[in-house]
């Protein structure tokens, strides 16, 4: 089998999400969900080695000492455009994944998508062993939406069957999360930038290790910083995101689920809900200012808690009224149940509920897109 490394053909690969080139390696990173690397290959036999960092996190236990956990990240195999995944497995580093084989030469587009969140487990690709040739690649041009958000974003156990359930790897699909299904609908190319536990802002006294503001502007600070770390370096020079180079047509913002338990656990609430509006306010003008004017802006909240929607509504509209800014809405996702099949692992939504939530996405987008409306807000909808 001839070897070809990734450095090599980066020309003939395409991607879907942020991506990251690791230099010192060579390697390609596309981390977060629904993050794709996609060719065109004629041949009998096409591979991958794959670089892959596993989740760690242990629940703590009070008084009892937890043992090791490595949940390796799943990846999804489609062919020739379609929309099921012709095989989904598990990865682990340094595996070499075998994307497709036949016993004579045949032509095919194939794609390799990830379906675990950023964070959580990292994926990157080295290099390809193939009998046969990797073709010039032509990406259809699609217009892109992207979401930001934290676990309802990610599909954080949307395929589990039991409630119960903490993350696992095997039991977080992105592929049918709200945010892909939506765009297939709408025949939108979805890029995605959420994780799980993820607020505006990181502040005390739940600190997490980023608020979102901390990562939206980089290609991906968070693989960054891992192998910074794993290498003993000081903390890299982050790379920004191209915007310009890849422009989303619309921001889904569902973000505030988080931040509402960061109210719940301050002391003085009303300046947490203070230091929220500001925060808000902030990173929303910031989306502005790094996609421009015409990109639409949808602030949503749900499907699990709306304690913040009510500012969130009100905030869009100052902003738009002090702004002129005609293209910010917002969406209130209607509410799950907390039994029955809206339900997944730890409480959130299941498949089932992303479904729905795909509904109500592509319904307001589907009215946003009437002329009339993309120079009027209708953000006290």
């Amino acid at each position: 089998m001839e070897q070809i490394p990734v450095s090599a053909a980066l020309e003939r690969i395409a991607t879907w999400g942020r991506t990251y080139l690791d230099a010192p390696t060579g390697t390609l990173y596309s981390n977060y969900t629904c993050g794709s690397f996609e060719v065109d290959f004629q041949g009998t036999c096409l591979e991958v080695e794959i670089a892959a960092v596993p989740d760690t996190f242990v629940m703590p236990i009070p008084g009892q000492e937890p043992p090791p956990r490595e949940d390796w990240p799943y990846v999804a195999i489609f062919l020739d455009g379609s929309d099921t995944p012709c095989r989904k497995l598990c990865i682990r580093d340094g595996d070499r994944v075998q994307l497709f084989c036949a016993q004579e030469p045949e032509r095919h587009r194939i794609r390799m998508v990830k379906l675990n969140e950023n964070f959580r487990t990292c994926v990157g690709i080295r290099s390809f062993f193939l009998e046969g040739q990797l073709l010039p690649f032509r990406k259809e041009p699609r217009d892109i939406i992207e979401f930001i958000g934290d676990s309802i974003t990610c599909g954080f156990g949307n395929a589990a069957a039991d409630p119960t359930h903490e993350y696992e790897s095997a039991e977080e699909d992105g592929w049918m999360t709200h945010g892909a299904i939506a765009a297939r609908a709408l025949g939108l190319e979805p890029r995605f930038i959420c994780v799980s536990g993820i607020s505006i802002e990181n502040q005390p006294p739940m600190p997490g290790f980023y608020g979102m503001r901390q990562l939206y502007p980089y290609a991906d600070r968070v693989i960054q910083e891992k192998l910074a770390a794993q290498r003993g370096q000081e903390a890299p020079e982050l790379e920004k995101f191209d915007f310009a180079a890849a422009p989303a047509r619309y921001v889904v913002l569902n973000l505030g689920t988080n931040d509402a338990n960061q109210i719940y656990f301050r002391q003085e609430k009303a300046q947490a809900e203070l230091d929220f509006r500001h925060n808000y306010r902030t990173f929303l003008r910031e989306i502005r200012e790094l996609n421009g004017p015409d990109t639409v802006i949808i602030c949503a909240l749900g499907c699990m808690d709306y304690y913040l929607y009510d500012v969130i509504r009100d905030l869009v509209a100052e902003v738009a009224a002090e702004t002129g800014d005609a293209r910010l809405f917002t969406l209130k996702y209607n509410k799950m149940m907390n039994i029955g099949p809206d339900v997944g692992g730890c409480l959130h939504p299941s498949i089932y509920r992303h479904k729905k939530m795909a509904e109500d996405l592509i319904a307001k987008i589907r009215t946003i897109q009437g002329a009339c409306l993309l120079y009027t807000s209708d953000a006290a909808d």
